[in-house]
């Protein structure tokens, strides 16, 4: 992919040509030779420059700097909260922020004075804001698990944990149940995990013959299916994240270039 040029608007492609052909008129052509532009050149290093000459190249210079100083000042103040909050140690959260902040910019930019013929115009700003969601979301890795868990779990009950308090302070949580009678149907977690029918008895959680079978056989088959579900879940939580990755590849392959322009 390498940088091409882009179509004008109608305004820019004018004010462009006229400043061309005022660079032209009046010009008397001294020579015409096929070659390189500084071959045969007679420079004479101790020829003395015009006092306007001079004048003009120090106008521009002032220019350059009035130009730099008012553009440091705008992105001191723009990027302050941005760049105050990187760390050297953040990985890719800064470095996204980073890029979002400056789309974002060039966006607002684009928007006000981009001077690319409309559709082109147009084309860019739509994919630089495709570019900032697909940011946004790789910003936060554990989104894409949460939104698909999210949307498995809702088609299984809300699944409650078996959870023992040790007197040391630490915690254990393990297994999912669901609410049944004067106990809780479900299994617990670990390698060879205990299922069916369950209650508290004194700081023990106790195995128990269930008054309806049928409804343990039911909750431990709409478990197995919830489990895997869950692990759906977490491998379509990747491709998701993948996906991602290849969308925002294309974009910056085919716009990078062209999106400052």
């Amino acid at each position: 992919m390498l940088i091409r040029p882009q179509p004008l608007n109608n305004k820019t492609s004018l004010k462009m040509k006229a400043g061309k052909d005022s660079f032209r008129s009046g010009r008397k052509i001294k020579s015409v030779h096929v070659g390189k532009l500084f071959d045969g050149l007679d420079y004479d290093s101790k020829r003395k420059i015009s006092l306007s000459t001079k004048f003009i190249w120090l106008y521009h210079d002032i220019q350059g700097i009035c130009h730099n100083f008012r553009y440091s000042i705008r992105n001191n103040v723009r990027w302050f909260k941005t760049i105050s909050q990187l760390r050297p140690w953040e990985g890719f959260g800064g470095l996204i922020n980073v890029m979002r902040f400056h789309l974002k910019d060039y966006i607002e930019m684009e928007e006000k004075y981009g001077h690319s013929e409309e559709s082109v115009k147009n084309a860019k700003i739509v994919s630089a804001k495709r570019a900032l969601r697909l940011l946004k979301r790789m910003q936060d890795p554990d989104g894409y698990t949460s939104r698909r868990l999210d949307a498995a779990k809702k088609k299984y009950p809300d699944y409650k944990s078996l959870i023992t308090r040790y007197e040391n302070g630490s915690v254990m949580i393990s297994g999912d149940f669901v609410a049944f009678g004067d106990g809780w149907i479900g299994r617990e977690a670990g390698k060879n995990p205990r299922e069916g029918y369950f209650e508290i008895s004194g700081s023990k959680f106790v195995s128990k013959k269930c008054s309806n079978p049928k409804e343990v056989i039911r909750v431990l088959a709409e478990l197995d299916r919830y489990n895997e579900d869950v692990q759906n879940a977490f491998k379509q939580a990747g491709i998701d994240s993948d996906k991602d990755f290849a969308r925002l590849h294309k974009i910056l392959k085919r716009h990078l270039y062209s999106w400052w322009d």
